[in-house]
């Protein structure tokens, strides 16, 4: 069951024979790297969740013929999201992604022109990925998000029971480099954050974050999972929206999940601008 799981996701990402072996070589977690960039038109490279009025589609991509997009309309709350499982997850059992190697998350994100933020909310969610225990059940979150009062990108970090409950808000991971930027409507920004989980009971973890291409967060020598060994093995992407007053689309494309930085397959940026529109 495992090694046909495997075989779909090497297909669904065109990953060649070789690249296979040298991540096997290489003990890379399981399942990575990974990369969708929705050219199969629909959302094969993922691993299902609620598609509520989230698509494929080829009105607007950053990279291709393909973006994912999801629609919010006034009056109505929105739920929509897909998951891919990787490492240690529960449902896949195999190789975890380790403090040495890290986790990096690289994704085109846009809000189209015209894009409300609910009036009473105050993170708007773009992706999040989950360090989940033996029962599958969230146990910490970073979460990349916009802060609708000021429409900074901000990273999120918070922490749940074994019951499902919630525990906490860690610190939060805002912009501390330069001006904060600020997510453009109607253009595609490209989003980086690399995560590097601390030693169990350890304060050595990192969190960094560039947005199309400027490192704009740095934080060392924090605790992601404190004196846990849950690792990060879900990404999710989509948002969840409760503030009635929200409305627009929302899009996602070229998402990369490896262990390796994807830089060293460097394309061009989208054109930089720190400041709103």
């Amino acid at each position: 069951m495992l090694y046909s799981f495997f075989v779909k996701h090497v297909r669904n990402c065109f990953f060649s024979a070789a690249l296979l072996s040298a991540a096997l070589s290489a003990g890379a977690a399981t399942l990575l790297p990974f990369s969708s960039n929705f050219e199969t038109g629909d959302f094969s490279e993922w691993d299902g969740g609620l598609v509520g009025d989230m698509s494929v589609t080829a009105a607007d991509a950053a990279d291709g013929r393909y973006a994912a997009q999801g629609r919010i309309s006034t009056g109505q709350m929105a739920n929509q999201y897909m998951d891919f499982i990787f490492g240690d997850h529960v449902r896949v059992g195999g190789t975890a992604v380790t403090a040495s190697s890290g986790l990096w998350l690289q994704l085109e994100s846009k809000f189209d022109a015209g894009f409300a933020f609910g009036r009473s909310a105050t993170l708007h969610k773009i992706a999040i990925v989950n360090f989940e225990d033996e029962n599958g059940r969230r146990r910490y979150q970073i979460l990349v998000n916009v802060w609708t009062g000021s429409r900074e990108y901000y990273l999120e970090h918070l922490k749940w029971n074994a019951d499902r409950s919630f525990n906490r808000a860690m610190p939060g991971l805002g912009q501390n480099i330069g001006t904060p930027v600020q997510a453009r409507l109607g253009q595609w920004d490209r989003l980086l954050v690399f995560l590097r989980p601390n030693t169990p009971g350890r304060a050595d973890g990192e969190v960094r974050f560039w947005v199309n291409g400027v490192l704009k967060a740095e934080y060392r020598d924090i605790t992601l999972r404190e004196d846990t060994n849950y690792n990060p093995n879900k990404l999710i992407m989509g948002n969840y929206v409760t503030d009635t007053t929200a409305s627009g689309v929302q899009r996602w494309d070229s998402f990369y999940l490896g262990e390796t930085d994807p830089r060293a397959n460097v394309r061009p940026m989208p054109p930089q601008n720190l400041t709103a529109d």
